[in-house]
């Protein structure tokens, strides 16, 4: 009986180790979400490739020029494209509502971040006044509430700094590495 019940127990045992490298191996073909950000905006490098998919320099105000922290040493955002066609309550790797843009050692604008948001009211009114801030690539977006620097309704905002390394972490809204003209 012993011997059976060990047999038993080995069989289960290999069968379970199987399922698990089919599983492991299942999700290590699939392209993770910042695998499929990174593919659908790489023609973004282009400005006017992204001009052509609707994202705009906002004609003025905070949101028109380069945003820098506010920290001494805390380095910049940099120039923000946006698509208002995206502002909605839709959160999609491959659709950042943003394209974060700038200069390099010569002064051209390059692709640096991609940029989520969605304003915080309509979220709320969609998914409850208590839920949770939007969620991406397994972070939290950062809520800014309203008045604010930008001069915008109060919105939850996730930055991935996929196109240029960043020194504090990919989503940090920062980057020390980068700097406004």
């Amino acid at each position: 009986m012993i011997r059976f019940t060990t047999r038993r127990l080995v069989a289960a045992l290999a069968l379970a180790m199987l399922l698990a490298g089919l599983t492991l191996a299942t999700a290590l073909a699939q392209p993770s979400d910042l695998q499929r950000a990174r593919a659908a905006t790489a023609r973004f490098n282009s400005i006017q490739q992204a001009q052509r998919a609707g994202y705009v320099l906002p004609p003025e105000g905070p949101l028109h020029e380069c945003i820098a922290s506010l920290d001494a040493g805390g380095g910049a955002m940099g120039f923000h494209l946006i698509n208002g066609d995206l502002l909605d309550t839709v959160v999609d790797p491959t659709k950042p509502e943003a394209l974060v843009y700038a200069p390099d050692a010569n002064g051209k604008l390059k692709l640096v971040a991609l940029e989520y948001v969605v304003f915080q009211e309509p979220w709320q009114a969609e998914f409850g006044p208590d839920a949770m801030a939007p969620m991406l690539f397994g972070e939290m977006f950062m809520e800014t509430d309203a008045p604010n620097r930008y001069e915008i309704p109060a919105f939850y905002a996730l930055h991935a700094w996929l196109w240029q390394d960043n020194p504090d972490g990919t989503f940090e809204s920062f980057n020390r590495a980068v700097s406004c003209p």
